[in-house]
């Protein structure tokens, strides 16, 4: 009956505080629970969206991660000071270990910042042929911090975003067709008219050549050993190295024959 007494005289005595505390908790576990189900929605939200976009899976899974762990993040310390604790510390102790790491990573921050700034603006995409930092191939990953090059001699080549995104970039397919452009250099002893002739009809019929684009053969140079004449055609980006080779073949089998030569460089040497 004592205890019963002594209970009762406590309660009465701290009833408000204890419903403050009760309250207080109630709300933490709120916040907490609200703020994992903004974190998991937020987070599943931008998985859909950059899958839609087909961005590479590691960047989707690292961005759906980092944005989750922020918000779970923020979320805990609204949860201390709904629970008493003073988060100002908490807060500056986190802004310094990030100023930290930040000095200590500004490559790799850079690095991840134009990995971003690739995935937003997409200069190229997997599978398509580039030239990035001056290096020719085709693109095989782009990763968080670098991008990777297959070259046509099978190198991997990996260059830093930051590196991608500073210098110029050659998308050789993201537009559907793409010219050829040929240089023929002809005998100074050939006629002019009759080897415009010979290129248009071994352009003519090359397969996929895209006529209607037009077909452009002119007299471009008067070279030291050579008639330099310019041969542009257009084909779909798919066949462009088949239809250069055909148009080559064509245009080196027509030449031949009507006995009309190739000349190689010659230098004329007086000896006195």
């Amino acid at each position: 009956m004592e205890i019963i007494n002594r209970s009762v005289q406590f309660f009465e005595k701290y009833d408000s505080a204890i419903l403050g505390y009760v309250i207080h908790f109630g709300l933490a576990i709120v916040i907490f629970i609200v703020g994992r189900f903004i974190a998991m929605f937020i987070s599943s939200q931008l998985r859909r969206i950059l899958n839609a976009k087909n961005v590479e899976p590691t960047i989707i899974k690292f961005t759906s991660s980092t944005s989750r762990y922020i918000i779970m993040g923020l979320t805990l310390v609204a949860v201390l000071g709904q629970l008493g604790v003073q988060t100002s510390s908490i807060v500056a102790i986190i802004g310094a270990a990030g100023l930290a790491i930040g000095l200590a990573l500004q490559g790799s921050l850079s690095n991840f910042a134009a990995g971003v700034l690739l995935i937003l603006f997409r200069p190229f995409k997997v599978g398509e042929l580039v030239i990035v930092s001056n290096i020719r191939g085709t693109v095989d990953a782009i990763q968080i911090f670098s991008t990777t090059i297959l070259t046509p001699t099978g190198e991997a080549v990996t260059i830093p975003n930051s590196h991608v995104l500073a210098t110029s970039i050659i998308n050789f397919t993201r537009q559907p067709n793409r010219r050829i452009d040929l240089t023929i250099g002809i005998d100074y002893k050939a006629d002019i008219k009759e080897v415009y002739q010979i290129l248009q009809s071994a352009v003519e019929r090359t397969p996929n050549v895209m006529k209607d684009l037009g077909i452009i053969i002119r007299l471009d140079e008067l070279a030291t050993s050579s008639i330099n004449f310019l041969v542009m055609v257009w084909t779909d980006n798919d066949n462009y190295g088949p239809v250069r080779t055909l148009v080559l073949e064509n245009i080196k089998n027509d030449l031949d024959h009507n006995n009309i030569n190739i000349p190689f460089p010659t230098m004329d040497i007086n000896i006195r």
